[in-house]
């Protein structure tokens, strides 16, 4: 089989977690989250279940899907979330330990008017990621939305 710049990705799959520091994503407090990643819509596709947590309270759980797109020659990663909108993920950047991607949100929540947003998915070691977002209004510079760094879990005895 051909290589496929989705091959070093495929390390991820497991589960990972962290605990975001607080007064970022909006929250004052600690935010706790989790992320497993697999491949199980395929050798295509990297699909990850994220769930985020507050002082105990649900924020938010997501799902997203990764995949190279040969003919854009960009990785494209469609995110839902429950609070109700969509991340369209384009690739603007990537090396062997990030990608950056421009984020379209849909639909774009009236708080989100005039903003553009980037994320990112950054390997650290082989045991430690972080993803994150940044924002910028109008043209101005992005700056940290806020970024998670996951440790990866020890698989669960069988």
């Amino acid at each position: 089989m051909a290589e496929s710049p989705l091959d070093p990705w495929r390390s991820l799959v497991g589960e990972w977690r962290g605990t975001t520091p607080g007064e970022q994503f909006g929250e004052k407090a600690p935010v706790e989250d989790v992320a497993t990643y697999s491949m199980d819509l395929g050798e295509r596709f990297l699909l990850t279940r994220g769930e985020a947590r507050c002082e105990g309270r649900l924020l938010n759980r997501s799902l997203a899907v990764m995949f190279y797109d040969k003919a854009a020659g960009k990785f494209r990663r469609e995110t839902f979330f429950s609070y109700g909108f969509v991340n369209h993920e384009t690739e603007t950047s990537r090396t062997d330990a990030e990608i950056l991607f421009d984020v379209r949100v849909e639909p774009e929540p009236k708080e989100f008017e005039g903003m553009r947003w980037r994320s990112f998915l950054r390997r650290s070691g082989e045991d430690e990621i972080s993803a994150g977002l940044e924002v910028a209004k109008g043209d101005g510079p992005f700056e940290s939305y806020g970024e998670v760094r996951l440790v990866r879990q020890p698989p669960k005895p069988s």
